[in-house]
């Protein structure tokens, strides 16, 4: 069970924050700096991992709005936001517990990181 659990959790820190995925990488990258910076104290771990999740998922919901090229000046309309939210939430209803949970593990590890250079160095 444990293996399973940080199996999951590698496979997710490999394809989140080590892709070649240029877009990817910035979206988790400043979700997962966002939060960290707006951490005062160790104990907000969990509310924080969740903001950078919430953040790292509207990120992905407004990437997939705006992929594809578009005509010069036509916008994007009503129903592609609602087709992209449907499939962005079929995808999340879709989801195991287990990945879920290897996401949260993740993010959490990312912030603790960044949190504790900023905790160390920031006492200069």
């Amino acid at each position: 069970m444990l293996e399973m659990i940080l199996n999951d959790v590698l496979g997710i820190i490999r394809t989140t924050f080590l892709s070649s995925d240029w877009i990817g990488l910035v979206i988790a990258f400043g979700s997962v700096l966002i939060a960290s910076f707006a951490m005062r104290r160790g104990t907000q771990i969990g509310s924080m991992t969740l903001l950078a999740l919430t953040m790292f998922a509207i990120g992905g919901y407004l990437r997939g709005v705006y992929r594809g090229a578009r005509p010069q000046g036509d916008g994007v309309n009503g129903g592609e936001l609602v087709a992209q939210l449907e499939s962005s939430w079929g995808v999340f209803m879709n989801m195991s517990a287990g990945v879920l949970l290897a996401y949260f593990i993740s993010f959490m590890l990312m912030i603790l990181i960044i949190f504790g250079m900023r905790t160390v160095f920031g006492r200069g």
